[in-house]
């Protein structure tokens, strides 16, 4: 039998070996509160699934009044 060489290995942590939605959900949080946006554990259900930036556009959506972010200004946060 041939030895076979492993060429490369792909690992996704995310959900699978490790649960991170914990961290993601304090992430969240602490930035809702440094910029006044109501944010709990029910509003972070809805943000399982979505990208990063889509998350953020979320959060931000659920800010009164609404914010006014350039695409600039989202990518800094």
């Amino acid at each position: 039998m041939a030895a076979s060489h492993i060429q490369a290995v792909l690992f996704d942590l995310d959900g699978v070996i490790t649960d991170t939605a914990e961290y993601h959900y304090l992430a969240w949080k602490k930035l809702a509160d440094e910029l006044q946006i109501p944010f709990d554990r029910h509003f972070n259900e809805a943000l399982k699934g979505l990208s990063r930036m889509d998350s953020l556009k979320k959060i931000l959506e659920n800010a009164r009044p609404e914010p006014s972010f350039s695409e600039e200004k989202l990518n800094e946060l």
